[in-house]
């Protein structure tokens, strides 16, 4: 992930490490009309999928996960100690909260920058408003102390004025460590899936080896805890969801993503479709508040792009092997990352309690199929896709060219949007001055119609065939993982 830089301006997280916040690579160019027998084919895979029930995932797996956990309040019980965290000088300022260009967004920070130090420990985001960090804050200072020259050693279970972190040198070279510190009373530890890599695996965390990875933490030499009491009392502030699938081949996966970028650049104004790394895509919603956003990409360009510029890449390759190399070349990989509690509490279906905090517990037994779930928010249901693959097959078996009116108009404001860079705005300014006699009423009407997702899909079932396909097929495939038993999957670990 690029570095959010202090002065910058600009919507960093997420996006390419060019900063790209849009890209060319999407295929705007419409298809040509689908055969007959290809829409049969359609409406028989999405008969399949509707037809096929999804009650539950067998297992979530997650790509990272910011654990903390209340010191002062269960420091003791995991029976806690610090052996190799050093203190850091307290910031002179409270943490920001809200990123001044971004209204009410969450800032996601990464914790890999030592000169980022004023900034990399914001816990903010465990709270839902700023109006409650606020008052957390005060709250806190009204609570300490006054201020007596001691030479005690602080206590780390009630002195909140405590920050420490791991010393960087101690884990650039940790491959999936991001980091560990303690601050405003909280231990942090901050993990991705590559901390639970090996020959032929690619590495996840999930319910079944958290005891695995939390042990891996301990043997580090730097803090030692017991596990079994830290998962009971420990909380999530970021986690990532994860499903990967794997594909025939490299070229296989890549053509999936040109049929993803095909189907998707006709956004409404809900959602923003942007580049991720070198050939990914991220899907965004445009609300402030969103708190997530789901990127899809190629885990072998990824790793062959990493593996040209970073040590830690080096390393993680070392520790999959030539295996996990093919495996990961063959890999389409889905991640939707979740940088609000509330985006967590909504997404994994954990309800809020009288603490307000999202429980490790609750996203670890989460069984809720997220990515399908996701998917379909930005394809839409199978049983809409089905109505416009019905719709267009009862056109192409009937003489009646009346019912063609609703492709004619589908086509027109696809057109018109597409000219426009899909913008709405600049769509309905682009009418106004180029179309005297265009009315508000009229105006109005053209959002609706670009935000109706019924009126989305009669444009691709008509004239993006090769790309609806494509999405059948990952939507079958997602069918296939969450039937699976994850147990016997053994990509991820």
């Amino acid at each position: 992930m690029a570095k959010t830089s202090k002065t910058s301006n600009s919507i960093t997280h997420d996006i390419s490490s060019t900063g790209d916040l849009k890209t060319d690579d999407f295929n705007l160019n419409g298809e040509k009309i689908p055969a007959l027998s290809t829409l049969k084919a359609q409406i028989k895979v999405v008969m399949s999928i509707i037809n096929t029930q999804i009650l539950s995932a067998p297992r979530v797996e997650f790509d990272r996960l910011r654990i903390g956990i209340n010191i002062g309040l269960y420091g003791r019980i995991i029976h806690f100690e610090d052996f190799g965290m050093e203190d850091v000088e307290n910031p002179k300022e409270p943490p920001s909260y809200l990123n001044k260009n971004e209204g009410d967004t969450l800032t996601r920070r990464s914790f890999m920058h030592e000169e980022d130090d004023d900034e990399e420990y914001d816990i903010s985001d465990l709270f839902d408003s700023e109006e409650e960090y606020k008052e957390y804050l005060e709250t806190e200072k009204s609570e300490k102390p006054s201020s007596q020259e001691s030479e005690a050693e602080p206590d780390i279970f009630s002195d909140f004025s405590i920050k420490r972190r791991i010393r960087y040198d101690d884990y650039k070279r940790v491959v999936g460590l991001n980091n560990m510190f303690l601050f405003k009373g909280y231990f942090v530890v901050d993990i991705t899936g590559k901390w639970m890599a090996d020959s032929g695996v690619l590495g996840s965390l999930h319910r079944d080896n958290i005891r695995e990875a939390l042990q891996k933490v301990i043997e580090l030499g730097i803090v030692n805890f017991n596990i079994d009491e830290f998962i009971r009392h420990a909380q999530v502030f970021i986690c990532d969801v994860v499903v990967d699938i794997q594909l025939e081949s490299q070229k296989r996966v890549s053509k999936h993503i040109d049929g993803i970028s095909s189907f998707c650049p006709i956004p409404t104004n809900r959602y923003n479709i942007a580049k991720y790394g070198r050939h990914g895509l991220m899907l965004k919603p445009k609300a402030q508040k969103a708190g997530f956003s789901l990127v899809i990409y190629s885990k072998g360009q990824e790793l062959d792009y990493s593996y040209r510029r970073t040590t830690k890449a080096t390393l993680y390759t070392d520790m999959i092997g030539d295996t996990g190399v093919e495996l990961a070349e063959k890999t389409l990989r889905f991640e939707l990352k979740l940088f609000s509690l509330a985006s967590i509490r909504k997404n994994l279906d954990i309800a809020m309690d009288e603490v307000r905090i999202v429980r490790l517990t609750d996203v670890l037994n989460c069984t809720v199929p997220v990515l399908l779930k996701q998917i379909e928010l930005f394809t839409g249901k199978p049983e809409q896709l089905l109505e416009r693959l019905n719709w267009l097959q009862n056109i192409e078996t009937t003489t009646d060219d009346l019912t063609l009116n609703e492709i004619f108009i589908a086509e027109r404001f696809i057109e018109i949007l597409r000219d426009n860079n899909f913008d709405i705005n600049i769509a309905r300014s682009h009418i106004r001055t180029e179309y005297a006699n265009a009315t508000d009423k009229e105006l109005e009407e053209f959002t609706r119609l670009a935000n109706i997702r019924r009126n989305i899909l009669t444009f691709l079932v008509y004239r993006k065939p090769k790309s609806v396909t494509i999405m059948l097929d990952i939507l079958c495939r997602l069918h296939a993982y969450y039937q699976a038993e994850t147990v016997n999957r053994g990509n991820n670990g």
